[in-house]
């Protein structure tokens, strides 16, 4: 089998940090040895698993690119929707560094629920910030 060398022209010259020449090779052996074909599992956990990746570098970084570009876009859409619900017109007036926080905080509600106490925590360290003209910390009165 032949590789396409349009497409391969075109992958090198996206990510220029591949070497054209080297992934060509690599992958000519991997399309040309029985043992590659006859693997179960994906390409990438089988470099993994017998310890290649020096060895198929070239195709090892182009496997890793591949497994990170999302299948959909529905996690970007997720994120824009979350931002449309944290920005209303009540806080259109909020900083950027804030909005951006509040989004964080709605993206990541799961993670943000399994940390124990956080909401308790949060509160103490705003209340402990700067002096306010009503005392937040409830102190007590012996």
């Amino acid at each position: 089998m032949t590789i396409p060398t349009q497409i391969l022209d075109q992958t090198t010259e996206v990510y220029s940090m591949l070497q054209k020449d080297r992934l060509k090779t690599e992958l000519g052996v991997i399309y040309r040895r029985s043992d590659f074909r006859k693997m179960t599992g994906s390409l990438l956990q089988f470099i993994i698993e017998n310890n290649l990746q020096t060895t198929f570098s070239e195709t090892y970084k182009i496997l890793l690119i591949i497994v990170t570009i999302p299948m959909t876009t529905a996690e970007a859409e997720r994120c824009f929707s979350t931002l449309k619900r944290v920005k209303t017109f009540l806080r259109s007036t909020v900083r950027e560094d804030r909005l951006s926080a509040l989004a964080m905080l709605s993206i990541e509600k799961r993670m943000i629920n399994d940390i124990p106490k956080f909401n308790e925590n949060v509160i103490d360290l705003f209340a402990s910030k700067k002096d306010r003209r009503v005392d937040l910390i409830y102190k007590n009165c012996i």
